[in-house]
C-alpha cells in the first residue's frame, strides 16, 4: 500500500530467514523472480495488486513452509508449474484471481490437506474441474474455462466431503451439466453458492434447502426448467436469490414468503405466469425485486406496502389497468421499470 514501482529486486532471496513478504497495492512490475524459492522460512507470500508479468515458476511452489501466496490482479500469465515434486503440505489460503493464467489446474493444488481457500477466478483455466478435492472452506473457479467430467456434475459430490465448505462460486464457466440432487449433500456451513451462466440445466433440485444456512444463491443465465421448489421455503437465512434467465415455468409460490430475511430477489426472464404472491407485501426487509420479462397478469395491492424497496422491475409481462395511487408509498425507489405492459391511466373515475 505505497507506491513503490520498478522490479522486485531478487536480492530479496538472500533474506533467508524471511517469514512474511508484503508487496501488494504498489506499481511493481516485471517478474516474480525465482530467487524468492530461496526462502525457505516464509510462511505468508503477498504480491497482490501491482502490474507483474510472467509465469509463476515452479522455486516459488517448492518453498515447503508456506501457508499462503497472493498474487491477485496482475498480469501474470502462463500455466501453474505441475511437476509432480511439489508438495505444499502447508499451505492455506491461495489467491491467484484476475491473472491471464491458462492451461488445467494442477493436481498438487487439490492435494494440498491443509488448503482452506483457492481464489483462480477471472483466469482462463481450462479442463475438467478435479473430482479429488481437500478441505476446502472457500473455493472460487468463475470466469474461467472449465468444464465437468461428467454431465452430472460430479466434482459437487466430490465437494461433499469439504466439511467446512462456506463459499462456491463457478459462474462464467461452460459446465454444460444438469443440477445434481448431490448438491444437498454439500457442507452444512455453506453460505454462497454462485453458478450463474453455466449451461446448467434440469430442474432446481429440493435437495438444495437442506443447505439451511445458505445466504446466496445465484443460478441466473442457465437452462433450468420446471418450477421454482417449494422446498426453498426451508432456507430462513437466504437474503439474496436469482433464477433469472432461465425456463422457470408455474407460478411464484407463496412459499417465497417464508424467506423472511430476502434482501433481493430476481426471477426475472422465465415464463411464470399468473399473479405476484399477495404475502410479498410481508417481505419487509426486500430492496430489489425483479419480475420482469415473464407472463404475470395481476400486481396484488400489499405490493405497494413495501415501503424501504429500492429498485422494481415489473417490465415485460401482462399487466393491464391503471397504477394504483397507492405506487406513491413506494418513497425510496431509485428505479422502477413497468413498460412493455398494458397500464392505462383513467381518465375519469367513472370510465375507470
Amino acid at each position: 500500500m505505497n507506491d513503490f514501482s520498478g522490479d522486485i529486486p531478487k536480492e530479496i532471496g538472500n533474506l533467508t530467514k524471511l517469514k512474511y513478504l508484503y508487496l501488494d497495492q504498489n506499481r511493481l512490475q516485471g517478474e516474480i523472480p525465482s530467487e524468492i524459492g530461496n526462502l525457505h522460512n516464509l510462511e505468508w507470500m503477498e504480491f497482490g495488486i501491482n502490474k507483474l508479468v510472467g509465469a509463476v515458476l515452479a522455486t516459488i511452489f517448492n518453498v515447503s513452509t508456506l501457508k499462503i501466496f497472493g498474487a491477485s490482479n496482475n498480469s501474470l500469465s502462463g500455466r501453474l508449474p505441475s511437476s509432480p515434486n511439489i508438495r505444499l503440505s502447508n499451505l492455506e489460503k491461495l489467491h491467484l484471481w484476475d491473472n491471464n493464467f491458462s492451461g488445467t489446474i494442477p493436481s498438487f493444488i487439490f492435494n494440498a490437506s491443509k488448503l482452506s481457500t483457492l481464489e483462480l477466478q477471472m483466469n482462463s483455466f481450462s479442463g475438467f474441474i478435479p473430482n479429488t478435492v481437500g478441505n476446502l472452506r472457500n473455493l472460487g473457479l468463475n470466469d474461467n474455462y472449465l468444464t465437468s467430467s461428467t454431465p452430472e456434475l460430479s466434482f459437487l459430490s466430490s465437494l461433499s466431503n469439504c466439511e467446512y465448505l462456506e463459499y462456491l462460486s463457478f459462474s462464467d464457466n461452460p459446465l454444460d451439466g444438469i443440477l445434481p440432487r448431490a448438491i444437498g449433500n454439500l457442507s452444512q456451513s455453506m453460505e454462497n453458492i454462485w453458478m450463474s451462466n453455466c449451461n446448467s440445466s434440469g430442474s432446481i433440485p429440493d435437495e438444495i434447502s437442506n443447505l439451511t444456512n445458505l445466504i446466496a444463491i445465484s443460478l441466473e443465465g442457465n437452462k433450468l426448467n420446471g418450477s421454482i421448489p417449494i422446498a426453498l421455503r426451508k432456507l430462513q437465512k437466504l437474503q439474496l436469490l436469482s433464477l433469472k434467465d432461465n425456463q422457470l415455468e408455474g407460478s411464484i409460490p407463496n412459499d417465497l414468503c417464508r424467506l423472511v430475511a430476502l434482501f433481493e430477489l430476481d426471477l426475472g426472464g422465465n415464463k411464470l405466469v399468473r399473479f405476484i404472491p399477495a404475502c410479498f407485501g410481508n417481505l419487509t426487509n426486500l430492496r430489489n425485486l425483479y419480475l420482469g420479462s415473464n407472463k404475470l397478469t395481476s400486481i396484488p395491492s400489499t405490493l405497494w406496502n413495501l415501503k424501504d424497496i429500492l429498485r422494481l422491475d415489473l417490465s415485460s409481462n401482462f399487466f393491464t389497468g391503471p397504477l394504483p395511487s397507492e405506487i406513491g408509498n413506494l418513497k425510496v425507489l431509485v428505479q422502477v421499470d413497468l413498460s412493455m405492459n398494458n397500464f392505462f391511466r383513467c381518465n375519469s373515475i367513472d370510465w375507470c
